[in-house]
Parts: C-alpha cells; sequence; structure tokens
C-alpha cells in the first residue's frame, strides 16, 4: 500500500482522487466476477455482506500465482506483489489485491447505498497515526469508516495469519457505521 503518512499532501490528494475514480470500475469488475449460478447475490443491501464475505473470504485464500491482475490504485506498484517472489515482496498476489479492491468496492457501494449522506473523505488524525492520508467514507459526526483497511485487515487474517474471521463481523461493522 501506499505510505499516505508521509507523503506529500499533492501525493494524498491524487491518491484519494484516483481511489474514487476506481471505485465504480471495481464495483463492475466484482459484478461480473460474482454472475455464475450458485454465486451471493449483489443487491447492495447489507443482508447481503454475509453470503458475500463468506464468498470473499474463500477465494482470498486462493493466491493463483500464474495469473495477474492489474493492481489497484491505493497499491504502490514499487512494492512486489507475492508472485514476484521477491524478497520482501506480497503477502498477496496481484490477483488477491484485485479481489480485495473489488471486495471493498462492493462494501463501499452498499455503505454509500444505506447512507447517501456519506461522504469520502481524506483522514486526518494524530500527526504520528499511520492512517493519516487515507480515503475513509464519513457517516455522521464520527470518526470516519475505513473501508479499504477493513477489507484489506480482513484478507490479512485470514490469508497470512490463517485465523478464522467470523463471517458475520462485517455485516456488523457496516451496520454499526451506517447507523451513526
Amino acid at each position: 500500500m501506499w505510505d499516505t503518512m508521509n507523503a506529500s499532501r499533492e501525493k494524498v490528494v491524487e491518491l484519494h482522487e484516483a481511489y474514487l475514480r476506481s471505485l465504480e470500475p471495481a464495483q463492475a469488475r466484482f459484478r461480473v466476477r460474482l454472475s455464475e449460478p450458485g454465486d451471493p447475490r449483489l443487491d447492495d443491501s447489507i443482508e447481503s455482506l454475509d453470503a458475500v464475505n463468506a464468498w470473499f473470504l474463500t477465494r482470498v485464500l486462493e493466491p493463483r500465482d500464474a495469473e495477474t491482475a492489474d493492481l489497484p490504485s491505493w497499491w504502490n506498484p514499487a512494492r512486489p506483489t507475492a508472485e514476484s517472489g521477491m524478497p520482501g515482496s506480497g503477502p498477496f498476489t496481484s490477483m488477491q489485491l484485485a479481489l480485495i479492491d473489488e471486495m471493498q468496492a462492493y462494501v463501499a457501494e452498499v455503505m454509500t447505498k444505506a447512507r447517501p449522506d456519506a461522504t469520502w473523505v481524506i483522514y486526518k488524525g494524530h500527526k504520528l497515526e499511520s492512517r493519516n492520508g487515507q480515503t475513509m467514507l464519513q457517516i455522521g459526526k464520527g470518526r470516519p469508516f475505513p473501508v479499504r483497511s477493513a477489507i484489506y485487515n480482513e484478507a490479512l487474517k485470514a490469508f497470512l495469519y490463517r485465523r478464522e474471521v467470523p463471517v458475520k463481523q462485517l455485516s456488523e461493522l457496516v451496520r454499526t457505521a451506517v447507523a451513526c
């Protein structure tokens, strides 16, 4: 990922705008990816998140080293992906990063449909906070919701740390965030 905490203001704005431009195409790719019979239904509802998240958590465990995909706007292309085999690469392949990108775009779509008043903001917290400069979804007056980080962290827990991730955890986070 890009280090937005230490990036210039101009770079942070550039990354924010690129992220926002990438949401709709990622949502469209996700709809194509989940168009097979038996795939979860993408109806943009919070209720759909449990089935979609179960599907996601299964698929993110499949690295698919032989396939490649375009890197998401939030991934620093100077950082090699897992399929490169270079020291310090990974932990995800470009295909896994594309899947994470599409999943977070769907979650963003669900949240903005549930809360049309939500706005995308560049997070500004304490000067040493690692999330500074990240694009987050502001809902109400509380702390912005880190859509991308929530999905990326879920993928890290499942794939890298091999921890069981409760499927309902994501929908509960989203419900709490949109209730503000």
